[in-house]
């Protein structure tokens, strides 16, 4: 897009991005790490991640608090939630992805579960909850399923969730 000799690109203007870069209003930049309503790989240069056929792509999308961010609050209607950095919230989504160096601390209430970083408090995993060699979760964790890769460690109230309360495996649910 070409601008006239002398007038402002309209990019830059605090319209575009009203808090600005790292926090100066108007610098037309963002923060590193910020991701504006793209999957972490597309902020970083990559192609849109699709939802698998059968998966529905519901609604939500998917949310990425990127290494060196810290969020607290409460996150739902997200179909995938990746966390890269510090997340201290309760949170009801599809998909929880938590990165080797990923820290979440509070409640989570999800239908499936990816654990490489370190989980503390409240997990209802309704699905597959899988560890990674990484992985060190503690607290109150009940689990449809669990898979523990080598490495992986689970501590505190651990159960089973009642055959009622689970999420059937994609290929079990389409038999029914």
């Amino acid at each position: 897009m070409a601008t006239a000799p002398g007038a402002k690109d309209p990019r830059d203007s605090e319209t575009a991005n009203p808090t600005g870069g790292a926090g100066r209003p108007g610098s037309g930049r963002l923060a590193a790490g910020a991701v504006v309503g793209m999957s972490g790989r597309q902020a970083r240069g990559g192609t849109a991640e699709r939802p698998a056929a059968g998966t529905g792509g519901g609604t939500g999308g998917v949310l990425v608090i990127g290494r060196e961010i810290q969020v607290k609050g409460e996150i739902g209607s997200c179909r995938t939630l990746v966390v890269e950095g510090r997340l201290e919230a309760a949170v009801e989504v599809g998909s929880l992805q938590l990165a080797e160096d990923g820290l979440f601390d509070g409640r989570a209430e999800v239908d499936e579960a990816d654990i490489a970083g370190r989980f503390e408090g409240e997990l209802v995993v309704r699905g597959q909850l899988l560890l990674r060699p990484t992985a060190k979760i503690h607290g109150q964790i009940r689990y449809g399923r669990i898979v523990i890769e080598g490495g992986g460690e689970i501590s505190g109230d651990v159960a089973v969730l009642p055959e009622q309360e689970r999420k059937l495996p994609l290929l079990e649910a389409e038999a029914v």
